[in-house]
């Protein structure tokens, strides 16, 4: 008998599909209560997943909305509340505790006190736990506060590893570094790091107008001697001959002027 025969005889067809059956039964007499446990499984970890999802973001909308609210407060002169609103936030931890943190360092600086500005966005930039473009941001922040209580070494020391390609912090540190090696008197590596940001189309349209600002200020620093020694050679030829010199007088009140 071919298998066309036996798939057309009732009789057996009737026996496979019994045979079917049997192993079917005999299957969920051993597996049932596994498969309907699995399902059961996967219907609790797909609603606790959704119900986690949903709990986050409603956690991060109340504490957007409580971040938000300590803004207006400060700004509205309510500093003190907005202040522990803050605190609070930053105890929490979580990216809005980290926003906090960082706005209470800036509110430390705007408000002239220097150190516990410096020490906030220090301890910023130390923790691990924090993205590092975030602990950039505070390294820069902490050079510029530095720099402006005329700590030299400081400045430097919080910025020269962010100049680097791939930073996005670089054209900022460069532009430390510049003003670091300007008010040494180094004016030659000055002007290096204000070019370096001027001649990089990368970066923001803001430094490089700063950079060339203070390229033109170096450059005319430079030409002032040069300036000062021709006078003084002006001067000495006019006393030599006895006779008023107008040149070596313009010279003269130019310096005095500068």
């Amino acid at each position: 008998m071919t298998q066309d025969d036996r798939t057309s005889d009732p009789f057996i067809r009737e026996v496979d599909e019994e045979l079917r059956r049997e192993q079917l039964k005999s299957l969920w007499d051993r597996f049932g209560l596994l498969i309907i446990a699995v399902c059961v499984l996967v219907v609790v970890i797909t609603g606790g997943y959704r119900g986690y999802v949903w709990w986050q973001a409603k956690q991060a909308s109340e504490t957007g909305d409580r971040y938000l609210t300590a803004l207006e407060s400060i700004e509205k002169g309510n500093v003190e509340e907005g202040r522990a609103t803050l605190d609070k936030l930053a105890s929490e931890g979580g990216g809005y505790g980290m926003l906090a943190r960082l706005r209470e360092a800036e509110l430390a600086a705007s408000g002239e006190d220097r150190s516990a500005a410096l020490k906030a966005f220090d301890d910023i930039a130390s923790d691990g736990s924090v993205p590092s473009v975030m602990r950039d941001l505070a390294h820069v922040r902490g050079a510029l506060i530095a720099l402006d209580a005329g700590d030299l070494d400081g400045a430097e020391s919080r910025v020269e590893g962010l100049d680097e390609a791939g930073n996005p912090w670089r054209y900022s540190a460069r532009e430390i570094l510049g003003l670091v090696a300007y008010q040494r008197g180094d004016l030659e590596a000055a002007r290096e790091r204000f070019i370096s940001i001027g001649e990089d189309a990368q970066a923001p349209q803001g430094l490089r107008s700063r950079a060339g600002l203070m390229i033109a200020v170096i450059d005319g620093q430079a030409e002032t001697p040069a300036a000062g020694e021709a006078g003084t050679a002006s001067d000495s030829g006019t006393a030599g001959a006895g006779e008023p010199n107008s040149a070596g007088e313009a010279a003269s009140d130019t310096e005095m002027t500068q």
